[in-house]
């Protein structure tokens, strides 16, 4: 049976959206920290792991990676650009690129941060913030359409047809659209 990283993208989308009507997403709270937040911050984070080490298979099946910046080698290797994509929370002007640290071949803060409340929560549990909860639901956004369509192309290459990066986002359905990925190819969808 397949793993639908998807739906679990869609609870942590139902969470989230449910939290804006405690906590405004904006800048100025970045630095708001609860339980709630530790949870979801926790548990966004440990499904990123779990989406990182199936999208590494995909690209290499030879692949054993067990690490994030093991992960960054493999999809950095298959000339993946997913460091790139920036994403939106569109209602409210925010944007993330959670993954632009893997360009310079570093880690994630938002996911350092959650290695220190995931080991250290007494000390760290302030880290378990808006912000930080914000980049790594961004980056399991971008990870969720990256597998997607990987998935989607190898058996279509199969058949001799391509789906463009855009074809997945589109197919993907939101029910609460809470994130959009502004890339160029984006841009063309609404066009």
């Amino acid at each position: 049976m397949e793993a639908n990283y998807w739906q679990y993208y869609l609870s942590f989308e139902e969470d989230i959206d449910r939290l804006f009507r405690y906590i405004e997403p904006s800048e100025h709270n970045f630095s708001v920290y609860s339980v709630e937040l530790t949870r979801l911050y926790l548990a966004i984070c440990s499904e990123i792991d779990v989406l990182l080490k199936a999208y590494c298979t995909l690209l290499d099946a030879d692949s054993n990676p067990s690490k994030i910046n093991e992960y960054a080698e493999v999809i950095i290797l298959s000339k993946r650009t997913l460091f790139s994509e920036t994403v939106n929370l569109q209602r409210f002007g925010i944007s993330m690129t959670p993954f632009a640290k893997w360009e310079q071949r570093s880690t994630p803060i938002w996911w350092k941060k959650h290695n220190g409340v995931k080991h250290n929560r007494d000390i760290n549990f302030k880290d378990a913030n808006l912000g930080n909860v914000l980049n790594s639901f961004a980056a399991l956004y971008v990870l969720n359409l990256y597998y997607y369509h990987e998935l989607n192309s190898i058996e279509l290459r199969k058949q001799g047809f391509f789906e463009t990066l855009e074809e997945t986002a589109v197919s993907l359905k939101s029910r609460l659209d809470v994130l959009r990925i502004d890339s160029a190819w984006l841009g063309i969808l609404g066009s």
